[in-house]
């Protein structure tokens, strides 16, 4: 690829990803999660700008590279945290504690000051030259801390994104114990974005071996960076996080566990206590149908019968044997079952009728129930 068009590719993203920052900026001072989506597509816009550096404005190229070490210590524990944000289940604020996450970046300006403060006569032929340089203190501490930071570089992202796999799994299980409905709620698209900055990082790792091979051209790492900040900036201004629909619910039912915590005498459920909220909550779906609020959660359920919504969802998963996903929509699909067998609804119709809000996840809970679509469903019983 040229270097015109590398210099084209590396504009773009960093226009991309500017308009993305004032963008996250400006919801930034009203919601505090977008902090660390921010500090990330910042980073990334950053890391972005070598294109442009080292074809346009080769001048500044050492400047540049002062920045490369912290801008890519960021990437990880902001990912890390604008997931913790998402997946929270109270308002997420920045803490103080948070900023240990960037520790490893904040020392790494101790690299930037070096490399900003050493002559460019030695800075070229430690980075642009195949000739030895004469070993002095400056020489040495960049070349020790560069490595240093490619260590801890690999270790941490390694690090984050494992345990960034397993908060997202347990955010997953946690919501079936919440919502009837987790459209828009699942956040397949960090996954995603975990895909590409590996890769983002195993080509960056590649590249700097100085392997000869097109694939490490510059231009293929600014379309990665520019896929990065696309996919970031369009689903990150648009994702809430997944418990924010219940947030004052959850508020409002803490009261009332509270009040009603005495009762159980702070030790786990007795076997005749929690029968008691099993019956409670058998009656208020078949007799009072909770399941045709499409948005109802644990915590309307927990209230509607004055019962403390962790005994509720407890009760649901050891007495029951489910969760609270599964018991609404069994009903619900109990419920489609009756209303198909007439023959006198569309799918749609019945989906809408008894609690869906999508004909698809209607398809999907159908399936999962009684291994067959509501069609087929219907033909079976000879509709």
């Amino acid at each position: 690829m040229t270097q015109p068009f590398e210099m084209l590719l590396s504009g773009i993203t960093l226009g991309v990803g500017g308009f993305s920052c004032f963008l996250v900026a400006h919801k930034m001072c009203k919601q505090a999660f977008y902090i660390p989506l921010f500090i990330l597509i910042l980073a990334l816009t950053l890391l972005s700008a070598g294109g442009t550096i080292f074809v346009g404005f080769e001048q500044h190229k050492f400047g540049y590279i002062s920045i490369l070490a912290p801008s890519f210590l960021l990437l990880a524990p902001s990912l890390w945290l604008y997931s913790n944000a998402l997946v929270a289940s109270t308002p997420w604020r920045f803490k103080t504690s948070h900023i240990k996450h960037y520790i490893p970046a904040l020392t790494s300006l101790l690299l930037s000051a070096a490399i900003a403060l050493a002559p460019k006569s030695l800075l070229q032929d430690m980075f642009f030259s195949n000739l030895d340089v004469t070993p002095n203190y400056l020489s040495i501490f960049i070349s020790v801390a560069t490595m240093l930071v490619i260590g801890i570089w690999l270790l941490q992202t390694v690090g984050y994104l494992l345990s960034l796999a397993k908060l997202t799994h347990q955010y997953h299980l946690k919501l079936k114990h919440v919502f009837c409905d987790l459209t828009n709620k699942k956040l397949k698209w960090l996954r995603i974005i975990v895909a590409i900055m590996l890769i983002n990082g195993t080509w960056a790792l590649l590249a700097i071996t100085d392997i000869n091979f097109a694939l490490f051209e510059a231009a293929w790492g600014q379309l990665l960076c520019l896929l990065t900040i696309w996919w970031l900036g369009y689903f990150g201004l648009n994702q809430q996080p997944g418990f924010a629909p219940v947030y004052n619910e959850a508020t409002a039912q803490s009261s009332l566990d509270s009040t009603h915590f005495a009762r159980y005498q702070r030790s786990a459920l007795s076997e005749q206590q929690s029968q008691l909220i099993a019956k409670k909550i058998q009656q208020a779906i078949e007799n009072d149908k909770l399941y045709l609020d499409s948005q109802l959660t644990l915590y309307k359920l927990a209230k509607h019968i004055s019962e403390p919504s962790q005994y509720v969802s407890q009760t649901l998963s050891q007495v029951m044997q489910t969760s609270f996903f599964e018991c609404i929509n069994n009903a619900r699909i109990e419920a489609a079952k009756e209303m198909l067998q007439t023959g006198q609804y569309s799918i749609l119709d019945v989906a809408m009728s008894v609690g869906f809000n999508a004909r698809s996840s209607f398809y999907k809970a159908f399936k999962n129930r009684t291994n067959m679509t509501p069609s087929q469903f219907q033909k079976n019983i000879g509709l």
